[in-house]
């Protein structure tokens, strides 16, 4: 069964069609890797995930990522854990919206439009030239989302 937006809240695909990233959004604060290893967990056992190089579950405050492997753990913590806040502050003032309340819906907007950017030569030089990004690259996550096609699920 071919892997639909409305499964996850934002999908990228690769050139041939297939999935690349599966992003969960959430609207939780105060979060922990400890809390995003038990929730990818739950979703895993569910069968919830389709298979993915790359996962992430992002909040208002925190974007927590894996890139999954052969060996991979369900209960396995995230590999990268980065501020959402100061990745995602351009985006948060474009849409006149603060971290502090923002909702699901906008949050998922918001993230949405920052893969996008990721996908385009211009974000992936940007991304590339940002200390603060590194994780992007080291990942290969960064040339995964190369010309990648971004799709969202229903906004809710």
């Amino acid at each position: 069964m071919p892997l639909l937006a409305k499964d996850v809240d934002l999908i990228a695909y690769g050139s041939e069609g297939q999935p690349l990233l599966l992003v969960e959004v959430k609207g939780q604060r105060q979060t922990s890797a400890t809390w995003a290893a038990r929730f990818r967990q739950n979703l895993m056992e569910a069968g919830a995930l389709p298979r993915a190089p790359f996962f992430m579950i992002a909040t208002p405050e925190r974007m927590y990522f894996w890139r999954r492997d052969e060996r991979d753990q369900a209960s396995r913590e995230p590999q990268f854990s980065v501020d959402a806040v100061s990745e995602l502050t351009p985006y948060f003032e474009k849409l006149r919206q603060s971290p502090e309340k923002v909702s699901r819906s906008a949050l998922q907007l918001i993230l949405f439009t920052w893969l996008v950017d990721l996908s385009q030569p211009s974000g992936q030089a940007r991304a590339r030239q940002d200390p603060l990004l590194q994780w992007l690259s080291s990942s290969g996550l960064l040339d995964a989302l190369g010309g990648a096609r971004i799709e969202s699920g229903a906004y809710g």
